[in-house]
């Protein structure tokens, strides 16, 4: 299975209240147009003073280049997302209540290579296999 991650700004969206409310959102895409693809795993990591994994979700189709994304409301900044690639994402679990914080990932022998911990700036990052079998790991209590 091909896994990324893929990073949201609380400064540009209402990325919380999207994964609270949502069940499908549409992700802007600006790295590897080509490679994302269905049924690739996604990490969803949410920038900002307590950054991390916030949801497990599951790309529903390859990404496409939209004039506006159809969940356009969720932006604070509507300008940012005009005439973009946008992947549609169903969310899978949501940790809202206890997301996987950069805080102590950045401690883990496998996360702390991740690329968002180490150059953040960012919005699609690649995610090895050993990497997404860890979250699930942790996400499991083990």
């Amino acid at each position: 299975m091909v896994s990324w991650l893929f990073q949201a700004n609380p400064k540009y969206s209402h990325i919380l209240d999207a994964i609270q409310k949502l069940d499908r959102i549409y992700w802007l895409v600006t790295r590897y147009t080509e490679e994302i693809a269905s049924g690739d795993g996604v990490l969803i990591w949410i920038a900002g003073k307590r950054s991390g994994i916030y949801a497990l979700a599951e790309v529903d189709a390859a990404p496409q280049f939209m004039d506006e994304p159809p969940d356009m409301d969720i932006w604070t900044m509507p300008i940012r997302a005009k005439a973009r690639f946008y992947a549609p994402v169903i969310f899978q679990q949501k940790l809202l209540d206890a997301p996987l914080l950069k805080s102590a990932l950045r401690y883990d022998h496998i996360l702390s290579e991740l690329e968002v911990i180490r150059r953040p700036h960012n919005s699609n990052f690649r995610v090895s296999e050993e990497q997404w079998h860890r979250v699930i790991s942790l996400l499991d209590g083990e």
